[in-house]
C-alpha cells in the first residue's frame, strides 16, 4: 500500500492529516487476476491539536475507513463478525490536564460502521492515563459491537481478538532508566461467542512487558 501524512503549525493549533491505500488480499473473487478486483481499505485523516488555556491542551480528529471489496473477501468475517461489510467513521479525541499536581489526560473514540445493518455497528472507548515521577498508569473501558470494526485489525489482546466484546483495560508502567522499563495490563473483558456453548464467555488476560530502548 501506500501513505502520506502532513502537518502544520497554523498559529496556536497544530493541524495533522493523513491518507492511504491498502491491498488486504489480492484478486479475491478470482475473476481475472486484476488490481481492482483486490480487497482494498482506504483511509483518510484530519485532526488537531491546540491549547485553549495555559493549563489545558485539547487533541480532537476524525477518521474513515473505506472497504473495497471486502463483500467477496471472507478474510474480513471472523473472530466475531457476522458481516464483511465495512465503512468506518471515527471521531477521537484526548484532554490534557496540565494545571494539577500530577498530569491527568482524558481520552476517547468512537466509530460506526454505516454498512452494517444488524444495529451491531458502533464501538466506544474511553479512559484516563497519568504518570507520577517513574510510575505511568493508565485505565480505559470499551464496548465493541459484533459489526462496529473489522476484527481481523481489533486489538488481539481484548476478549481474544473478538468482536462483540466489552470490559476493562488496566495498564501501569514503571521507568527504570531512559532506556527500559517495566510495565502490567490486566484485561477483563466480557466476549459474545455464540459458536461456544457458553454464549457469553469471560475472558480475563494477564500480560508483563520489559521494554528494552536504544
Amino acid at each position: 500500500g501506500v501513505a502520506a501524512t502532513y502537518k502544520a503549525d497554523l498559529g496556536g493549533a497544530e493541524v495533522f492529516a493523513s491518507a492511504g491505500q491498502y491491498t488486504l488480499k489480492d484478486n479475491v473473487d478470482g475473476d481475472g487476476v486484476q488490481y481492482k478486483h483486490d480487497a482494498q481499505v482506504y483511509h483518510g485523516q484530519l485532526g488537531a491539536k491546540f491549547a485553549p488555556a495555559d493549563v489545558l491542551k485539547l487533541t480532537v480528529g476524525a477518521s474513515i475507513y473505506g472497504y473495497d471489496n471486502d463483500k467477496e473477501a471472507a478474510i474480513l468475517q471472523s473472530f466475531g463478525n457476522t458481516t464483511n461489510e465495512f465503512n468506518l467513521v471515527e471521531g477521537f479525541g484526548q484532554v490534557d490536564f496540565t494545571g494539577f499536581a500530577i498530569p491527568l489526560s482524558a481520552y476517547g473514540q468512537y466509530v460506526k460502521n454505516t454498512e452494517s445493518t444488524d444495529g451491531e455497528d458502533q464501538a466506544w472507548l474511553a479512559g484516563l492515563k497519568t504518570k507520577v515521577g517513574a510510575w505511568s498508569l493508565d485505565y480505559n473501558y470499551r464496548d465493541v459491537q459484533r459489526n462496529a470494526v473489522v476484527s481481523l485489525f481489533t486489538d488481539s489482546d481484548f476478549g481474544n481478538g473478538f468482536t462483540g466484546s466489552r470490559g476493562h483495560k488496566f495498564k501501569v508502567g514503571y521507568e527504570i532508566d531512559k532506556n527500559f522499563s517495566l510495565g502490567a495490563a490486566y484485561l477483563m473483558a466480557k466476549t459474545d461467542l455464540s459458536q461456544l456453548p457458553n454464549s457469553n464467555a469471560d475472558v480475563d488476560t494477564l500480560q508483563v512487558d520489559l521494554e528494552a530502548k536504544f
